[in-house]
């Protein structure tokens, strides 16, 4: 199955149902004063008297490159290889003292926004924004155009209301955002469900697959890159796919694969700008038809 089938009978059940005209009226306003399209950043967050039974803990806090650190003290690069932009957070609190905090992170593309979800990925699909994913009254996150949406609750909450702010944060957000290209390339045959991590820095695939942290493949902002599982009979293999800028940035990122002594490494090619290679413990020759599949010409 592919991230594109995410959303199923078990993601429409995990979905409340908000009473229409009271939210119908949350999104009209949010809209009429965005002119359907983001003005700022800060404009996408409920207001005071917006959600009954919640209030604003403060005001809308904006981190950009110079003060995200202040937010993420020592994982700012993880944030700058999608090329982060700004964020926005702010808190709420109900009248029994529940607290929760929103986040919407600002990134320079719909890939990007695209690829920080991937890595995020946590919980159950569901519907919202272009995907979603849910721990049922704790967290609910999704992408949608360039932006990345997080609601985190501190303790269990009604998913009606976690709902409740995702719906209005993505009526105010720009519609749309497509999935990377090099997303189709992905053989759906085996292929783990929502197992896919968009990426182009290294930095962003190291807690699943090491490369040896030393940029071996010289990859940057130029290069689009896909880590995902697949089941091979009773075993799991890792598909690895960059689409670099040019053939010989391909070729030279083959060739430093070949000679870099990674563990696990299976197969390895390069068909004009794109390098594909299969890691994992399945046997050579499945492996070879995994890659062969993937980087073909289509």
């Amino acid at each position: 199955m592919t991230n594109e089938q995410m959303t199923n009978d078990k993601s429409q059940s995990l979905k409340p149902k908000p009473a229409v005209g009271h939210w119908s009226l949350i999104f009209a306003l949010l809209l009429a004063g965005c002119g359907g399209r983001l003005v700022s950043l800060g404009d996408v967050f409920l207001d005071a008297g917006a959600f009954p039974g919640w209030t604003p803990a403060g005001e809308v806090e904006l981190f950009d490159r110079e003060n995200i650190y202040d937010l993420v003290d020592g994982q700012a690069e993880a944030f700058f290889a999608y090329g982060f932009e700004q964020v926005a957070v702010r808190r709420y609190e109900s009248a029994g003292g529940a607290v929760l905090d929103v986040e919407v992170w600002q990134l320079a593309t719909p890939a990007d926004a695209y690829g920080l979800f991937t890595v995020s990925i946590a919980g159950e699909p569901v519907a919202i924004g272009n995907d979603g994913d849910a721990d049922p009254g704790r967290r609910l996150a999704f992408w949608q155009d360039r932006y990345y949406v997080c609601i985190r609750a501190r303790q269990e909450l009604p998913d009606a209301d976690l709902w409740g702010f995702a719906e209005a944060i993505s009526a105010a957000l720009p519609a749309g955002g497509e999935r990377p290209a090099l997303v189709d390339r992905l053989p759906s045959d085996g292929l783990v469900e929502r197992s896919v991590v968009f990426f182009h820095r290294e930095i962003s695939i190291q807690s699943q697959l090491w490369l040896g942290g030393e940029n071996l493949l010289g990859l940057g902002p130029g290069t689009d890159g896909l880590l995902a599982r697949y089941q091979v009979g009773g075993a799991v293999a890792q598909l690895l796919l960059v689409q670099y800028p040019d053939a010989e940035a391909a070729s030279a990122g083959l060739a430093a694969l070949k000679g870099g002594g990674i563990a696990g490494l299976l197969a390895a090619d390069a068909r004009g700008k794109l390098l594909g290679a299969v890691f994992g413990e399945v046997d050579e020759a499945a492996a070879g038809r995994l890659l062969t599949s993937a980087i073909s010409s289509r």
